[in-house]
C-alpha cells in the first residue's frame, strides 16, 4: 500500500495516514516530509494493515527496538520505512503471516503493485547461528512463539504463500487509528462511557466479608474446637482404654465366646466410679447387674457364681439349699424359699412347689444360697447390693435373708474348710492360736476358762474353737513343713466373715424389721468386748435409725455389729423397693492400726469399726491374745435366704410363702492404684491349699478336719528338736 499524506484512503478501509508529525522515535524520526511521492512499503499486506491486537504488535514493536537481538528483523534496503533521515510519517511494525498472505514473484517500486510484489521477510536466525534452525525468541515479545523451526527453503527463496509463522512487516500510522470509530476495546478503557456510578448499598462487601469469616470459624471449629471437645467427649473411655489390654486404642473390646468379663457391660457408666467414705477414688472392678433373664447357677453354669446343694447344719437351718431355686427375672437375681404347705404350682415363676418333705431330703423348706466361692474374691474395697427382702411386710418373722462375704480358705456350707479356719483373722503366735484359747495344761488365762457372756451350752466357756489351723511362725506355732496354706509359715491365715446384712424382725423392739452388719472374728477379747471409747474405734454416723447390737458373740465366733431400722416398702408385697447396702472396707497387714469397715444402707454411713477396736486384750482380766487383723484375705461372697429358729423365732402367721429375695445388683469397688482380686493372690494364696484337700471342699458331709495341723507351740525350740528327730531317723 502507497502512502500518500495528501491523498485521502482507500474506500474499502481508512488508511494510517496523518498530516501532522510524529512523535519522535527510532521508528519515526522527527523529519520533513519529502515533497515527492514515498516508497510504496514492499512488505504490505494483503489483510486488513491493523493487526488483530495493537497491544502485541505495539510490545513486539518496542522489543524490536530495544532489544539488538532483533536487528535481522530491520525492513529491507531501500524500502525508507522507519529509518533516520525519512520523511515517512509511519511505523514498522512485525506480524506473523498467515495462510492468505500472498506472495507474487515480482514488484515494482513506488506503483499500486509494488505491495504484491515484496518477498515476505524470513524469521531471523540466532546471531552467530550458522547450524541453528529455530528462530529468535524473545522475553520481552512471550506473548508468541518463535521457536517454529522452518526448512531453508522458507528463509532463502519466494513461495507463492507465506508459510505461517514467518514475520510479516507493516506499517502503522497511530493518528489514523485515533480517527477510526470506537471499538469495544476502546470503550473498555474510556470512563466517560461507564458515567457516573450511583452510590449503592455494598452488598458485595457484605457477602465477602461474610465468607471470610464464616471459612475462618469454620477452620477454627476443625482445627481447634473439634478437637478440644473430641478430647473432653472421649476422656472417659480415654482413660478406660489407658493401660487396658483388652481394649485397643478406639475402645473396641473382643467379644469372645464364653469370656467372663469382671465388669457386667449392662453396668451404668455413672456407676463405675464413686468417692469413698474414707475420701479415697474409688472404681468398679466387678459387677452383676442380672439383666439377662434365665441365668441357672448349677456347677459349671456360670463363671463366677454356684448355687449350693446342701443343708447348712452349722446354724440349725430347716431348709435345704436347692441350685434351682435360683434363676434370674426381669433384670434381678430371684431366690425362692418354698415350703411343704404350698400346694398349688406355679404362684412364682421361681417357686418349685408343691414337693414333699421325702422329696427335699426330709426337710419342709427349700431355698438357695449362690456363691462366688473360688471364683471371684477382692481383698479391701467395697461392695454393695441392692435388695428386696422377702415377706408380705415387715412385720415377717422367721426368714434369714443374708448378703455376706468369706475368707477363701473357708467354703460356707462345708464344716470341715471351716473347722480351725472361720473366723479367724490373727498373725500373732500366742495362746490365741490354741483350742479353746487356753494354755496346754488348761490353767488359763481365766477369763477363756469362764465368761459370764457365754452360754450354759458352751459351760460358759469363752472358746470351743479348735484352734487356729494355720497359724504363723514367730514362735514356732507352725513348724517348717507344716501343711501350710503359704506364702510361708511365718503367715497366719483364716477365714474371716464380714456381712453386708443379715435381715430380721427387731428382736429387743416392736419396730418392724432391721439389718445386722456385722463382721466376725477369732480369737476373742475376754467376754467378746470390744473397745468403744473413740471415734476411731467405733462410731454411729446415724443414731436415729443404727444401735450398737447387744449380742457381741458366743463360743464359736466375736461378732462386732450395728442394727440398723430398715424402711416398710422394700419388701415383696408392700412397695418392692430396691435398697442399697453395703460396707467400705481396708485391711493392711503391714499397719493392722489403720484398718476400718464402715456399713452403709440407702447411701447413708450407719456405723464404723475401727481396727483399734479389737486390738491387744492383755492383762490379768484380759483373754491374752494380741491386735486381731481387719480382714486381709481374699473374700468370696454369699447371697442366700434361709430359715432357722437359731436366727429368731418363727411366726408362721407372719409369713409368705413362696417367698421371694431380690438381687437387682451386686458391684465391687476398690481404691483406684490398688486393684486386688482374685481368690489366689501372690501374699494370700490359696489355690494350691484347696487342690490338696479338694475332699473337704467339695464334700459337705464332712465336718471336721481330718487331715494332719500344723504343730503348735509356744517353744520356739519344739520344732527344731522335732526336725533334728526327722533327720536323724
Amino acid at each position: 500500500m502507497e502512502y500518500r499524506p495528501s491523498s485521502p484512503p482507500p474506500a474499502t478501509r481508512p488508511s494510517r495516514v496523518s498530516t501532522a508529525s510524529f512523535v519522535s522515535s527510532p521508528l519515526n524520526p522527527t523529519s520533513p516530509m519529502p515533497t515527492s511521492p514515498l516508497v510504496t512499503n514492499p512488505f504490505a499486506s494483503a489483510r486488513s494493515s491493523r493487526p488483530a491486537s495493537r497491544a502485541s504488535h505495539l510490545e513486539f514493536a518496542h522489543a524490536h527496538h530495544r532489544d539488538t537481538t532483533y536487528s535481522a528483523l530491520a525492513p529491507p534496503p531501500g524500502t525508507g520505512l522507519g529509518l533516520p533521515g525519512t520523511n515517512r510519517g509511519s511505523m514498522l511494525l512485525y506480524r506473523l503471516a498467515s495462510d492468505d498472505d500472498i506472495i507474487q514473484p515480482s514488484s515494482t517500486a513506488g506503483s499500486a503493485s509494488s505491495r504484491d510484489s515484496a518477498q515476505l521477510l524470513p524469521p531471523p536466525r540466532f546471531p552467530g547461528g550458522a547450524n541453528r534452525d529455530s528462530t529468535i525468541s524473545s522475553s520481552a515479545a512471550s506473548f508468541v512463539s518463535l521457536d517454529s523451526k522452518y526448512p531453508l527453503s522458507h528463509r532463502d527463496s519466494a513461495f507463492p504463500s507465506a508459510p505461517r509463522g514467518v514475520l510479516v512487516p507493516y506499517e502503522y500510522d497511530p493518528a489514523a487509528d485515533e480517527l477510526e470509530p470506537a471499538d469495544e476495546e476502546d470503550m473498555m478503557h474510556d470512563p466517560a462511557v461507564h458515567g457516573v456510578r450511583k452510590t449503592r448499598f455494598p452488598w458485595r462487601g457484605i457477602l465477602n466479608i461474610t465468607v471470610l469469616v464464616g471459612l475462618i470459624l469454620a477452620l477454627l471449629c476443625l482445627f481447634v474446637f473439634y478437637p478440644v471437645l473430641t478430647f473432653y467427649r472421649d476422656e472417659a473411655r480415654n482413660s478406660r482404654i489407658d493401660g487396658n489390654i483388652r481394649i485397643n486404642a478406639t475402645g473396641q473390646a473382643p467379644v469372645l465366646f464364653q469370656m467372663p468379663d469382671l465388669i457386667d457391660t449392662a453396668t451404668p457408666d455413672d456407676a463405675k466410679t464413686r468417692t469413698g467414705f474414707d475420701g479415697h477414688e474409688y472404681e468398679l472392678v466387678f459387677s452383676d447387674e442380672f439383666e439377662v433373664d434365665g441365668r441357672t447357677f448349677y456347677p459349671g453354669d456360670d463363671p463366677f457364681w454356684e448355687a449350693v446343694d446342701l443343708w447348712y447344719g452349722a446354724t440349725g437351718d430347716i431348709e435345704w439349699y436347692d441350685p434351682q431355686q435360683i434363676i434370674t427375672r426381669n433384670g434381678s437375681l430371684v431366690i425362692t424359699l418354698d415350703s411343704v404347705d404350698t400346694l398349688q404350682p406355679g404362684l412364682t415363676p421361681g417357686s418349685t412347689a408343691p414337693f414333699t418333705a421325702a422329696q427335699n431330703h426330709g426337710l419342709n423348706y427349700r431355698s438357695g444360697m449362690l456363691q462366688s466361692w473360688n471364683k471371684f474374691c477382692f481383698s479391701s474395697g467395697y461392695i454393695e447390693v441392692s435388695v428386696v427382702l422377702p415377706g408380705a411386710n415387715a412385720e415377717s418373722k422367721g426368714y434369714w435373708p443374708g448378703a455376706w462375704t468369706m475368707g477363701n480358705l473357708a467354703r460356707p456350707g462345708y464344716p470341715a474348710t471351716t473347722d480351725g479356719m472361720w473366723p479367724y483373722t490373727y498373725n500373732t503366735c500366742d495362746v490365741g492360736t490354741f483350742p479353746n484359747q487356753t494354755l496346754k495344761d488348761g490353767s488359763g488365762p481365766a477369763a477363756a476358762l469362764h465368761s459370764d457372756a457365754s452360754r450354759s451350752k458352751y459351760n460358759f466357756e469363752l472358746s470351743w474353737l479348735s484352734g487356729q489351723r494355720v497359724s504363723p511362725l514367730p514362735s514356732a506355732c507352725s513348724c517348717p513343713g507344716s501343711d501350710h496354706p503359704g506364702p510361708s509359715v511365718t503367715t497366719g491365715r483364716g477365714a474371716p466373715e464380714i456381712d453386708i446384712f443379715e435381715a430380721e424382725h427387731a428382736k429387743d423392739t416392736d419396730l418392724g424389721h432391721v439389718a445386722s452388719m456385722s463382721a466376725q472374728f477369732a480369737p476373742f477379747s475376754a467376754d467378746y468386748t470390744y473397745l468403744n471409747a473413740s471415734a476411731d474405734q467405733w462410731e454411729i454416723f446415724s443414731p436415729n435409725v443404727t444401735r450398737p447390737n447387744s449380742y457381741r458373740g458366743s463360743a464359736v465366733q466375736q461378732a462386732v455389729s450395728g442394727i440398723v431400722s430398715l424402711r416398710d416398702d422394700m419388701f415383696q408385697g408392700s412397695g418392692r423397693r430396691f435398697t442399697n447396702m453395703g460396707f467400705e472396707y481396708w485391711g493392711n497387714p503391714s499397719n493392722p492400726s489403720e484398718g476400718f469397715i464402715t456399713w452403709q444402707v440407702d447411701g447413708v454411713q450407719s456405723h464404723r469399726l475401727g481396727a483399734t477396736a479389737v486390738g491387744p486384750d492383755q492383762g490379768p482380766t484380759g483373754s491374752g491374745v494380741d491386735q486381731r487383723l481387719i480382714p486381709v484375705e481374699p473374700m468370696s461372697i454369699v447371697l442366700n435366704l434361709g430359715i432357722s429358729p437359731n436366727w429368731q423365732a418363727i411366726d408362721l402367721t407372719t409369713l409368705l410363702f413362696p417367698a421371694e429375695m431380690l438381687i437387682d445388683y451386686v458391684r465391687v469397688y476398690q481404691r483406684k492404684g490398688a486393684t486386688n482380686v482374685g481368690c489366689s493372690p501372690k501374699d494370700f494364696p490359696t489355690e494350691d491349699y484347696i487342690s490338696r484337700h479338694m475332699d473337704a471342699y467339695s464334700n459337705s458331709n464332712t465336718t471336721t478336719w481330718n487331715w494332719e495341723k500344723p504343730k503348735n507351740s509356744l517353744v520356739w525350740w519344739f520344732c527344731y528338736l522335732a526336725s533334728m528327730s526327722l533327720t536323724r531317723f
